[in-house]
């Protein structure tokens, strides 16, 4: 039980009650009498007031959230007693991974009628988290005091990739404004090697797509116009291995990944063709076939939504041989990783040279603009003359790294976070109409 200050206001009149019955002498009696009577009151109402078995509360709305994003938390309150009560409410969260804006609810709950709550939260970490108790306060009837009790409503919520992402690039590619620079995002057609159609030839069209026979009987130039093929397999190759747990801008870098290549499943899904996943670090740890539909996404994400990062190097041999092994086919393969050092990075570009004979493969790297930042700077006194020599010396390396590369026909695409699931997806868009 809580003191309103209802109460509080009543009990300091009381001063002034007392003060006057000083000047006949019997303020003693009357400093007693005030407060048995206030508090007698209290009491009363305490127990006149609805009890906490009139209320009914329930949590309500989806269970699935999405990383980074402002997320509501619903709560539905059954006030099933005869008076109009104000309320306060208060959840329990798992407070190192969330951020709340609002902790404590607060509003009236006519008599009979339901009431819903909500408050927002951000989650900053994927995975299954436990919310608690409720606590309750709520007015008594005289509103002198605000009763209170527990709940408990534990319940799961999971936290997933940025799925309020998944709407918006898809409806961005579906009005062709998702683009590069002088490329047309969405179907191509003239590019690849399904036959679509025939039409006219136009000047700068390939002499090698003129369809002889349709020329000869329409008595002008008449060329095949084609399609990307559909049904290709993309596979979303992603490492959890210790440079894949350091953050950008406040971001992890395996989730950034992770939301990328769920955005790019997506996508490719769109296109009519299969992406597959494949997460690894010492050893293959998940392996998906290339599939599409809803039930493969929903596949995909009970995959990515509770992945967490190690502390160790990834042995890029044994997951490759493995998706050597259960491939044959021509594929893309998009790699979603990073290096600490360079005899990792020449470890890896080994290991993608032999993938990379009977595939296409993609690099995707995450840009340090901190480093660059650190670059940048003057440097006067001896320790920061070191350590920018050291941080030259390491983007210098890296440079060389993304070129080697690319040298090898192995495509390295290196993004800062605001561009990653863009530049990714654009990226593919180009493979497919240029090259599958």
């Amino acid at each position: 039980m809580i003191f309103t200050k209802r109460f509080i206001f009543i009990l300091g009149l009381g001063i002034l009650l007392v003060g006057g019955s000083y000047l006949v002498g019997i303020h003693l009696t009357t400093f007693i009498m005030y407060n048995i009577a206030c508090f007698t009151a209290l009491i009363l109402d305490y127990y006149i007031s609805p009890s906490s078995e009139e209320f009914e509360i329930e949590r309500i709305g989806e269970d699935k959230l999405s990383i980074y994003e402002r997320e509501k938390i619903k709560l539905r309150v059954y006030n099933k007693s005869d008076k109009r009560i104000y309320m306060e409410l208060k959840d329990e969260i798992p407070d190192f991974h969330f951020e709340s804006n609002r902790k404590v609810m607060r509003g009236h709950i006519d008599k009979y009628e339901k009431q819903d709550f909500e408050y927002g939260v951000i989650p900053k970490k994927r995975g299954i988290f436990k919310f608690g108790h409720i606590h309750i306060r709520y007015e008594s009837n005289l509103k002198l005091c605000m009763k209170q009790f527990k709940v408990s409503m534990n319940r799961e919520y999971k936290v997933y990739p940025n799925l309020k992402d998944l709407k918006k690039y898809r409806l961005a590619v579906y009005n062709s404004k998702f683009s590069r620079i002088g490329e047309k995002s969405m179907k191509i057609l003239g590019h690849g090697t399904q036959f679509e159609s025939l039409r006219d030839y136009v000047q700068g069209d390939e002499y090698r797509k003129i369809n002889w026979k349709a020329t000869a009987r329409e008595n002008r130039p008449i060329v095949n116009q084609y399609e990307p093929e559909k049904n290709q397999h993309i596979y979303i190759l992603i490492d959890t291995g210790r440079p894949m747990s350091y953050s950008v801008r406040g971001y992890k870098k395996l989730d950034l990944a992770i939301n990328t290549g769920l955005l790019l499943s997506d996508i490719v899904n769109q296109n009519g063709d299969r992406s597959g996943l494949m997460l690894f670090n010492t050893e293959v740890n998940n392996f998906i076939l290339p599939g599409k539909g809803s039930n493969h996404r929903n596949r995909l994400m009970e995959a990515l939504y509770h992945v967490e990062h190690t502390n160790y190097t990834s042995n890029y041999e044994e997951a490759f041989y493995y998706l050597k092994r259960k491939e044959r086919r021509r594929s893309l393969m998009v790699l979603f990783t990073d290096f600490d050092t360079i005899e990792e990075a020449e470890e890896m570009i080994g290991i993608l040279s032999v993938l990379s004979k009977n595939n296409i493969v993609m690099v995707v790297l995450m840009k340090d603009e901190k480093l660059e930042d650190m670059a940048s700077v003057s440097a006067k006194r001896e320790n920061e003359i070191f350590t920018k020599g050291v941080v030259l010396e390491s983007l210098k390396e890296r440079k060389r790294i993304i070129h080697k590369l690319n040298a090898k026909g192995i495509m390295c695409i290196e993004c800062i976070p605001e561009k990653l699931a863009m530049n990714v997806i654009n990226r593919y868009l180009h493979i497919k109409n240029r090259i599958l």
